[in-house]
């Protein structure tokens, strides 16, 4: 009868050792699982904020590459207004010189740099030299009076100041926009670098949220198993 009593004690705390140690994994692995979990619910609360500030860069992004279609749209315009002002103006300067029997400064211009390469390269005689440069100093002395003409027409020319004034204002609205494209780009260059970045970086912590996921399932499993266990055990006591 003690033999009896004593296995039966012995049994006993066998049981409850197993129940105890079937407690201790159960809420051992339920405290992995909280941790993982909160690990998780931080991870993805950190996403959803990096989410938020990526679509924030990607409007802000879209928002000036609307602005540099605008610019560029400007920039057009003003471009080809001083292609037209320019053409109108050379108009109007062939319209000077017929009235005052002008030459054609280009082709003085032309033989004058011939004549300039003559005398600095070719050896001549001292009556060829001085021939030469008489020559060269009438071609400067035309070309000078033809510049001097043209400017003093142009003062008095009411068509020719007002066109250069229209075609100055042209081409620094043109290089204004230009400017305005650039800075622009720049900046949406900024927010697309900035929101690639992110998602990159959320495309990373997604990773790391998985896996906290899967180790916060993997440690609900096994602290349910226990908990089964557990109660199992505890009727075997009662028993």
């Amino acid at each position: 009868m003690p033999e009896l009593l004593e296995e039966l004690e012995a049994r006993y705390e066998k049981r409850k050792r197993d129940m105890e140690m079937h407690r201790m994994l159960r809420d051992r692995h339920n405290k992995e699982a909280r941790e993982w979990a909160d690990k998780r619910d931080e991870l993805n609360k950190k996403i959803r904020e990096m989410l938020t500030e990526a679509k924030e860069h990607k409007k802000l992004r879209d928002k000036l590459n609307e602005e540099v279609k605008k610019h560029k749209e400007e920039r057009r315009k003003w471009n080809e207004k001083v292609q037209e002002l320019m053409k109108k103006l050379k108009e109007a300067r062939k319209k000077i010189m017929p009235k005052k029997d002008l030459p054609n400064i280009s082709k003085l211009k032309r033989r004058l740099n011939e004549l300039e390469f003559k005398q600095q390269t070719m050896v001549l005689t001292p009556e060829k030299e001085r021939e030469l440069v008489e020559l060269i100093d009438s071609l400067y002395r035309r070309i000078t009076e033809y510049e001097k003409l043209v400017e003093e027409e142009m003062k008095k020319n009411q068509e020719l100041k007002e066109l250069q004034e229209k075609l100055k204002e042209a081409k620094e609205n043109a290089e204004k926009y230009h400017k305005l494209v650039e800075e622009t780009v720049a900046k949406a260059q900024e927010h697309h670098t900035k929101m690639v970045e992110l998602f990159e970086k959320v495309d990373e912590i997604r990773k790391e949220a998985d896996e906290a996921h899967r180790l916060f399932l993997e440690n609900k499993k096994i602290a349910d198993e226990e908990h089964e266990k557990f109660i199992a055990a505890a009727r075997d006591v009662k028993d």
